[in-house]
């Protein structure tokens, strides 16, 4: 063992056994028993030390014969009691001072339990509800605020045998994604679907968590009276012999289920006595198991706005992808990611070349895609990732798609790569006047020195020509230092005479740039419309974002 961490294992030791804490001599990780609030609660706990590097807060669990005067506690995340005293991600710990460390973490605990017994923790029930549930889960994608009836089905999302069960609308994508796998839709079991303005919490002072009917009822009535009885009258419609009940609530989707015992699957209740089942249930409450199982959100708004919190998403936006190349295919992931294709909007992949070996260095595609069209690629790789989205390719030259009369896009995003199409792109997005998409222009430069971005929606500020008016004369805003040559490489052996190396990193740092500026243009303020980010100070300067002004010498926009 390293003299470092001998160090550490007595400075720990010193500073637990001066908070009173005793090591577990028989074991060989290094467990300390102790108390927490020694002074007043004196709660029972054992921690465990063994992990010097202090990643994440030294597991601390409360004694199994510990109770707070029948009270139960928060922050008891599973049945070996552990405690979950700080939130992951909330506090870095020292490992450089880790006897300090340990008894911070114990002031920590203490705080915690102190507000825990007192009864000023209840909320954090609410907010823990999922780990006091279920440790199960089904898939929910049901539309704002529905209640009734509906399946509970197991669905084969990820081919195979695997099945996962789902709660959901007949339109969802995830039935779509079911049958993509050739399978037909199962029958499923019947669910009622209720709501409550209230958080599922446990009832601190009762018995956790219900198991049978009768400590459901007990604590249904507790949270919500109004939601007393539904699952024994949702026996009453439907066939078979279990019944789901989905109760949406603030803190999540709680789901429940149950079987008939043996007395009422028999013909005489099934067909002529069903409607008193649910009080023939009540006889037979304390026999009839509950299951529990968390709902998963699964609808499209909750995956796509979930990571950007208030920020707006991309979905319901028409989106024209011109370019499924190094920055385009990547490009075209992270705009799905954003919700691209979502909820009525679509997103449109375009490009002529093929994926050939020479591009699996620095591409979103690999192997199984190799001499298949770019966009079609890209289109399959999504679908087969988020195939809730709405995804499709042109392989088509881009000048002609762009030159029918109506196009069906918000926004053209142009990341070819080749200045002679995008010049001929933004020559034809001006002639098109106010009825033209924004276009946003997305490259690198050099050999991927710098990545660039340029949106265009008005004549108040630059368009692409603008930047260069005359291609015999220096740029506007000069980006390549002087004497820096592009280098340009040839690999005949693969068909691809002529290249510019630059490493994947660049690719996938230029298509962020201009997801960020599509992410800013579906959120109604766009900012800086001309940006840039910095790889190399050897080859390129570092350019200030701002709104260039058109330039007077442009001989695309100044004719207009």
């Amino acid at each position: 063992m390293a003299d470092v961490d001998v160090s550490a294992r007595r400075r720990i030791h010193d500073a637990l056994t001066q908070r009173g804490f005793q090591r577990d001599w028989s074991r060989e990780r290094a467990i300390y028993f102790g108390a927490l609030d020694p002074n007043a609660l004196k709660v029972p706990v054992r921690i465990d030390v063994t992990d010097l590097d202090f990643v994440r807060p030294p597991p601390i669990r409360v004694d199994e014969g510990y109770d707070v005067k029948g009270r139960r506690l928060p922050h008891l995340l599973d049945e070996a009691r552990s405690f979950c005293y700080y939130a992951a991600g909330t506090v870095v710990l020292d490992r450089y001072n880790p006897g300090g460390t340990v008894l911070q973490c114990l002031e920590q605990a203490d705080d915690v339990m102190r507000q825990a017994v007192r009864g000023k923790s209840n909320a954090d029930f609410a907010n823990e509800m999922q780990a006091y549930w279920s440790s199960s889960f089904v898939l929910v994608d049901l539309p704002p605020g529905f209640t009734g009836r509906i399946k509970v089905r197991y669905l084969n999302l990820r081919g195979g045998d695997a099945s996962t069960g789902a709660l959901c609308a007949d339109g969802s994508w995830l039935l779509a994604a079911h049958r993509a796998n050739g399978t037909s839709i199962p029958e499923g079991e019947d669910c009622i679907v209720v709501s409550t303005e209230k958080a599922l919490t446990l009832n601190p002072d009762a018995d956790w968590p219900p198991t049978n009917l009768s400590v459901l009822n007990v604590w249904l009535k507790w949270l919500d009276p109004e939601l007393v009885g539904v699952l024994e009258r949702s026996f009453v419609l439907g066939e078979g012999q279990t019944r789901w009940v989905a109760i949406k609530a603030s803190n999540g989707t709680f789901i429940l289920s149950a079987s008939l015992p043996a007395m009422l699957r028999k013909d005489e209740f099934q067909k002529s006595r069903r409607t008193s089942i649910p009080a023939a249930l009540n006889r037979f409450a304390k026999k009839t198991d509950i299951e529990r199982t968390i709902g998963m959100s699964a609808d499209t708004d909750y995956i796509f706005s979930r990571n950007l919190g208030s920020q707006p998403n991309l979905a319901g936006k028409r989106i024209l992808l011109i370019g499924a190349g190094t920055i385009g295919g990547f490009l075209a992931h992270q705009l799905a990611q954003s919700g691209a294709g979502a909820n009525g909007g679509r997103l449109t992949i375009v490009d002529t070349d093929e994926l050939r070996t020479a591009n699996l260095g620095r591409h979103l595609l690999g192997l199984p895609y190799i001499n298949t069209n770019k966009a079609e690629g890209c289109c399959a790789f999504i679908k087969q990732q988020l195939p809730m989205l709405d995804i499709d390719f042109l392989a088509e030259d881009a000048l002609k798609v762009i030159a029918r009369q109506l196009l069906p896009y918000d926004l053209m995003i142009d990341v070819t790569g080749e200045e002679a199409l995008s010049l001929a792109i933004n020559e034809r997005a001006i002639r098109s006047g106010d009825n033209r998409p924004p276009v946003l222009f997305g490259y690198l430069l050099g050999n991927g020195a710098l990545a660039q971005a340029l949106f265009t929606d008005s004549r108040e500020y630059a368009c692409l020509k603008c930047l260069k008016p005359d291609l015999a004369r220096a740029a506007r805003f000069p980006s390549l230092r002087v004497g820096v040559d592009v280098v340009r490489e040839r690999n005949m052996e693969c068909a691809d005479p002529l290249y510019i190396p630059y490493p994947v990193t660049r690719s996938v740092i230029a298509a962020s740039l201009v997801c960020e500026m599509t992410l800013a243009w579906a959120a109604g303020s766009i900012g800086q419309r001309f940006r840039s980010h910095l790889f190399d100070t050897s080859q390129a300067y570092q350019i200030r974002d701002g709104n260039p002004a058109p330039s007077r010498e442009c001989p695309a926009c100044t004719r207009i």
